[in-house]
């Protein structure tokens, strides 16, 4: 594993999220993600992590029958231009400020195993190895028994100029197949279902998939009493 000193910081987020600047805003959603709509793998109450100014929230919001949406991200400026492109496409999603390596059970009106479905577009990614632990505990804390969690994060097969990108000089670590297998083993009370190659698109990147190759994770919280 990466060492715990490859996490992007937090002021970036908070001086970047909302200004129109993050490479990451690309004012549509994810094609991974309309893909998995297109799939119909997004039902009941759906819960978006890090959703920035709201697009891939948005677009399931508009193409899915039947769903609750909450949508959170650590900016609160992210959260306001989220919530103002939710009102103009008239799509009803609760938007909150949320740390997700806080303790959610004080700090957020989060509910503990609430979610059907967990999904999240380059948050994983930016965390350290410490602080990646505390967020899956929180993801356990979140999802229901038998819920899927949908991860799209930068993987070791991101490359720039023939050498690995995997630290924040080069952008956010890659994150290693062997790593996800890992950390959501059945031990731990998940089953992967799916890794797949795909590509994470960026104002920097486009949709060149040798530019922003990524894995599209579907992975179990096993069922539990």
């Amino acid at each position: 594993m990466a060492s715990d000193d490859d996490e992007v910081p937090q002021t970036f987020f908070f001086s970047t999220s909302g200004t129109g600047n993050g490479v990451w805003e690309i004012n549509r959603p994810q094609t991974a993600i309309t893909k998995l709509v297109e799939q119909g793998i997004f039902h009941g109450e759906v819960l978006d992590i890090g959703c920035g100014i709201g697009d891939n929230a948005i677009y399931i919001g508009k193409h899915t029958n039947n769903v609750s949406i909450t949508a959170t991200d650590l900016v609160p400026k992210a959260i306001e231009v989220a919530r103002e492109k939710a009102q103009k496409a008239n799509v009803n999603i609760r938007f909150e400020v949320v740390d997700m390596i806080a303790d959610l059970s004080t700090t957020t009106n989060l509910k503990q195993n609430s979610y059907d479905v967990i999904f999240e577009a380059a948050v994983f990614h930016v965390f350290s190895n410490k602080d990646r632990l505390i967020y899956i505990k929180n993801l356990e804390f979140l999802i229901k028994p038998n819920g899927l969690y949908i991860q799209l994060c930068f993987s070791e097969k991101e490359t720039r100029e023939g050498g690995p990108r995997q630290t924040r000089e080069g952008g956010p670590r890659r994150i290693k197949k062997s790593d996800l297998y890992e950390l959501f083993s059945s031990q731990n009370g998940w089953t992967i279902e799916s890794i797949e190659d795909d590509v994470y698109e960026t104002t920097l990147f486009g949709s060149v998939p040798s530019g922003g190759r990524a894995y599209l994770s579907t992975i179990r919280r096993n069922n539990y009493t």
